[in-house]
């Protein structure tokens, strides 16, 4: 009766576990697809006019831009160069992925970054295999910068948060480490 009960608290373990490697596998694909369907959606209505539409006047607005380069534009005029980045930025994804589905990034933190990560690099990797650039649309007015999207940003906050998540783990390691 003893080996039942092991047996069922083994697959109580190992289905949460799964269901949460699925729907982590499942919020990518959910945010790639959202990423896309905003490129194509700016890729109608920006690209159509060629005009730029401010959304709050002197701060944000959108504009239509197809990046070839990588961020901020660099290696764009440089055709060997990008299928390198492709070539990396692709194993870097399938071995994110590869991580997730194995279960060695499991909850929490880890795993929301490493999903907003994937999403970001998928999202701008799909755009740079079927068109040859990226599809960029996000401005802001009050300081020159790149002009950049939703994938950006998702890979963006991933990494921010991962870092600030690392911070937080290393200062309550080395607070526990010096009380007695």
């Amino acid at each position: 009766m003893q080996s039942k009960s092991f047996f069922v608290n083994q697959k109580s373990r190992v289905r949460p576990r799964l269901w949460q490697r699925l729907t982590a596998l499942g919020c990518v694909l959910l945010l790639v697809g959202f990423d896309q369907l905003v490129k194509r959606m700016a890729q109608a209505v920006l690209r159509a006019d060629g005009t730029s539409v401010v959304l709050i006047p002197r701060v944000f607005g959108l504009q239509y831009v197809e990046n070839t380069g990588i961020s901020f534009s660099v290696f764009g005029d440089s055709a060997v160069m990008m299928r390198l980045v492709q070539v990396l930025t692709g194993a870097l994804m399938l071995a994110g992925l590869a991580l997730v589905l194995a279960g060695r990034v499991r909850r929490g933190a880890p795993l929301c970054c490493t999903v907003l990560i994937l999403a970001g690099g998928v999202g701008n990797l799909v755009d740079r295999v079927l068109q040859g650039y990226v599809v960029d649309y996000f401005e802001f007015l009050f300081v020159h910068f790149a002009i950049f999207n939703l994938a950006d940003v998702l890979i963006f906050c991933g990494v921010v948060w991962l870092v600030l998540w690392l911070l937080v783990q290393e200062s309550s390691r080395t607070q526990t480490a010096v009380m007695p």
